[in-house]
């Protein structure tokens, strides 16, 4: 396993839970999230921003706020990831099947 196989996992858990084409939004317990990825450092360590659906503006655009950040290591342990549920983060730490993803969409929207 490894950080980029990882992020494929949340990828896939973002696209099937809320059908976000970039699989990068999810429903939180607290609200709606959307991550993206900054820089990898050079021991491997992949971080990046979380931010948290504010509200929208008067024309109707969405305003995210940040919430946190993510830190995933090169081995594909979750250190941090804000928003996302520590259950969910092992689920998706695991090696990449269609049936883990599927699983995982389940029993997150639940």
């Amino acid at each position: 396993m490894s950080a980029e196989n990882t992020l494929e996992s949340l990828k896939r858990f973002c696209e099937l839970s809320t059908g976000d084409p970039a699989g990068q939004t999810w429903q939180g317990n607290n609200g709606t999230y959307h991550w993206n990825r900054g820089k990898t450092a050079a021991d491997g360590i992949v971080n990046g921003v979380v931010r948290k659906l504010a509200g929208t503006d008067i024309n109707g655009g969405q305003i995210w706020a940040v919430a946190g950040s993510f830190k995933i290591s090169p081995t594909g342990a979750i250190l941090r990831f804000t928003g996302l549920p520590k259950k969910l983060q092992t689920q998706l730490e695991q090696p990449i099947s269609v049936e883990t993803v599927e699983t995982t969409v389940v029993t997150a929207v639940v």
